[in-house]
């Protein structure tokens, strides 16, 4: 029978065994609570950041402001010349072409029974669409001529827009292609038609290349101020403002007065020159 001999190479401590697992495990514990952390600070300080990257600071501004109505006009002649005829009739000679200038008394066209049209004012030939030779009915104008030195504009308001603008009123126009340039008038007339509201507007000097049927864009002048504290009117959401002051964030109620497309009078709130507006960047 054989014996075996056991050689015991080292021993086993339950207790130390168990302090260094529980030593493990407190130390991987506490790297995970330190990793947490400065993950929950980084995520802070990035929304912090982020989040004030959300917002331009604009100071408030002291200075002019004009409010405006505005709307789309259309460039009407003072005097008009339009003819028909009562009897049906046929065009025996055109002594002009659409297009044409042509003074007081020039002739225009004759009829086969001996009649001759002859313009009563100076102007420009708008309409003239019939040929030697056709035959003319009583349903439409075989001519049509506006004076070109003779012209207004008129703009079509909303009720609410009319019952703010009066006479006299400054209006700012401009036209399509011209050189963004800008041209001066007045509000003359203020009256209702066919249930629009209308608003006369008549300037003193036009490009030659404008013309009767043509549209302008219209701002009349209805307020304005020479000195007055101004904030950005997007920065104004349910009648309060973000402002920061002392590093500090601060909403403030306001009570706004005369307003152009960019820019509001501050009327009443605690806003300073020294504030800084917080605006919200466009997404």
């Amino acid at each position: 029978m054989r014996k075996y001999k056991i050689i015991a190479f080292g021993s086993f401590d339950d207790n130390n065994d168990r302090e260094q697992v529980r030593f493990l495990s407190m130390k991987k514990m506490i790297i995970y609570v330190l990793c947490f952390v400065l993950l929950l600070i980084g995520g802070l300080v990035y929304f912090q950041s982020n989040k004030s990257k959300q917002y331009d600071l604009v100071n408030p501004k002291i200075g002019p402001i004009n409010e405006a109505i505005y709307g789309l006009g259309t460039v009407k002649s003072e005097e008009k010349f339009s003819f028909k005829v009562a009897v049906p009739k046929t065009i025996k000679n055109l002594f002009v072409h659409e297009g044409a200038q042509v003074i007081k008394g020039q002739k225009i066209l004759s009829f086969d029974d001996g009649t001759t049209v002859t313009s009563p004012i100076e102007g420009l030939v708008f309409n003239l669409p019939y040929q030697i030779g056709e035959n003319v009915f009583t349903d439409r104008p075989v001519v049509e001529i506006e004076n070109l030195k003779q012209l207004f504009i008129e703009v079509v308001l909303d009720q609410q827009s009319s019952m703010r603008v009066k006479q006299s009123e400054n209006v700012r126009i401009s036209f399509e292609n011209t050189d963004h340039k800008i041209f001066n008038g007045q509000v003359t007339a203020l009256y209702h038609s066919n249930g629009q509201f209308i608003a006369r507007v008549e300037i003193s000097e036009l490009p030659k290349e404008i013309l009767p049927g043509m549209t302008a864009d219209i701002a009349i002048e209805v307020a304005s101020k020479e000195s007055a504290l101004l904030i950005p009117v997007r920065a104004v959401q349910l009648g309060t403002v973000l402002i920061q002051r002392d590093g500090k964030k601060i909403k403030v109620n306001v009570k706004l007065g005369i307003m152009d497309q960019e820019w509001a009078e501050v009327v009443s709130g605690d806003i300073k020159a020294s504030d800084l507006i917080l605006l919200k960047k466009a997404l």
